[in-house]
């Protein structure tokens, strides 16, 4: 059924749970893992204006994203799980849309971030298109166990 499952993970709790399900289900499924990590639009710029001016950039390093998929894939490993790992740079609905076309997946697995103001980000003010219209493979989308009780 699934053969291909792509975690998206950005290292927050939500991206650490979609991880964790993800893993046990790829497990469970005998399925060939990859992993996503996304640098937002505009982080390596802000830090190179920043840097110009003379002043320290309060926003990530995108090196920080690189570490952070670095130890998804060491995570994943220690638990037996061999996954491949892939940094993008962009609008994260896109790279997520791009990545899941390019490797084939059958599933993608993200975590649960409800925005202050309604909606989820997976979904898009400036497309009318959610992810899961954007995709040809299922969606799962990992919830906080508070949340399922």
């Amino acid at each position: 059924m699934f053969k291909r499952v792509l975690l998206c993970y950005d290292g927050s709790q939500a991206g650490r749970r979609a991880l964790k399900r993800g893993a046990e289900l790829a497990v469970l499924l005998g399925a060939q893992v990859h992993v996503l990590s996304i640098i937002p639009t505009g982080i390596a710029d802000a830090a190179v204006i920043a840097g110009a001016a003379g002043h320290a950039c309060l926003v990530e390093d995108p090196s920080s994203y690189r570490k952070l998929l670095d130890e998804s894939l060491e995570w994943l490993k220690a638990r037996g799980v061999l996954a491949d790992g892939y940094l993008a740079t962009g609008d994260t609905l896109d790279q997520i849309v791009a990545y899941a076309k390019r490797l084939a997946i059958d599933l993608i697995v993200l975590g649960h971030y409800p925005q202050p103001a309604g909606g989820f980000w997976w979904t898009s003010a400036r497309q009318r298109a959610t992810l899961t219209e954007r995709v040809g493979c299922c969606v799962f989308v990992a919830v906080s166990a508070e949340k399922e009780a």
